[in-house]
């Protein structure tokens, strides 16, 4: 049976609520269920948060849906135990302070541009292997089948960008998508070229697994207030 944890000791009522990607701030139905779901430990069902919440089901899908989308929280299914479809599990998205390897990461941007030739183009390539092995575990977890065509290849990398924390906003010409969050801030405030680059290099390496080469994204960081700016060319 999947539980959940009391959550009165563990929430910190004076963080004021996060904001969706359009902007507007949570509601507090919205934000007090990101907050318990940030307090477990282990990946939460969607039985269990309802009868933490006392909210009805259908409000609490929407909800986790909605944080999904703008990259707060991740979904995995529960393992199989018996007839029927497998439950998904709910998990918040760690980042920020919470977030152990943002330090990590301002440590090694510095030391790559200290000691390599060419620090954009080494971070760039890191940046395509991490691509390539988030599609590798992605489908070898989920047993997700590849893409048919480069559409669907680029819909699939905006899913894993909202998955790692960028609460990314596709926009209406389906080649332009906003990134409203940044999950190395920090180190991209430092060190932009190489962290941007390590970033664009995962759109590349994601799309390279799934089947569209020579895709030529291009990057611009902090484009706007809180937001960077990625181009995926739509197949011609």
């Amino acid at each position: 049976m999947n539980t959940v944890e009391n959550l009165t000791d563990r929430s910190d009522t004076t963080v004021p609520p996060r904001r969706s990607s359009s902007g507007r701030s949570h509601s507090a139905s919205r934000e007090r269920l990101l907050r318990l779901l940030e307090a477990q430990r282990v990946p939460t069902s969607l039985a269990a948060i309802v009868l933490a919440t006392g909210l009805h089901e259908n409000t609490v899908r929407g909800h986790l849906e909605s944080l999904q989308r703008d990259g707060f929280v991740t979904r995995r299914r529960a393992e199989a135990s018996g007839r029927g479809r497998p439950a998904w599990l709910w998990q918040a998205v760690r980042r920020d302070p919470s977030t152990p390897y943002a330090p990590l990461a301002g440590v090694l941007a510095a030391t790559i541009m200290r000691t390599s030739a060419d620090p954009v183009g080494d971070a760039r390539e890191a940046g395509r292997q991490w691509g390539r092995e988030l599609i590798s575990v992605e489908t070898d977890t989920e047993g997700k089948r590849a893409p048919t065509d480069a559409a669907a290849a680029r819909r699939r990398v905006v899913e894993l960008m909202r998955e790692q924390g960028f609460a990314p906003d596709p926009l209406d010409d389906h080649e332009t998508v906003l990134l409203r969050r940044c999950p190395l801030i920090e180190a991209a405030s430092r060190h932009p070229e190489v962290i941007c680059a390590v970033h664009l290099g995962m759109v590349d390496g994601a799309l390279e697994s799934l089947g569209v080469r020579d895709a030529g994204p291009t990057l611009v960081p902090f484009s706007g207030p809180g937001e960077c700016t990625i181009r995926v060319p739509a197949p011609r």
